[in-house]
């Protein structure tokens, strides 16, 4: 009868370890899985932060060449500024003055 407790003690005991290990390797399987989308969505931002920054290198670029060729055009036209100053010819000004009396 002992020998026959024993037997079933060892059966019990391999089918708990069977399903304790299978039930381990699922929840590997899961966390492995979960693991892998988390990586993935960190490469896919990591992506498009790249791809936000060459956009703003590009803007930050173009913004000041234009602010250059601004800043260019206002310098080439202050001679005439002055001169039309000088001359009180403010016509050519195209300035206005308002009175808000």
């Amino acid at each position: 009868m002992v020998l026959y407790w024993i037997m079933w003690a060892a059966i019990a005991a391999v089918t708990v370890w069977a399903v304790m290990r299978t039930r381990a390797s699922a929840e590997m399987s899961r966390l492995e899985a979960e693991m892998r989308d988390e990586v993935a969505y960190w490469q896919d931002e990591t992506s498009r932060a790249r791809a936000h920054a060459a956009q703003m290198t590009r803007d930050t670029a173009i913004r000041a060449d234009a602010w250059k060729t601004g800043r260019d055009d206002v310098i080439a036209i202050m001679p005439l500024v002055v001169s039309a100053f000088n001359a009180g010819d403010l016509t050519q000004l195209s300035y206005e003055e308002t009175d808000n009396d």
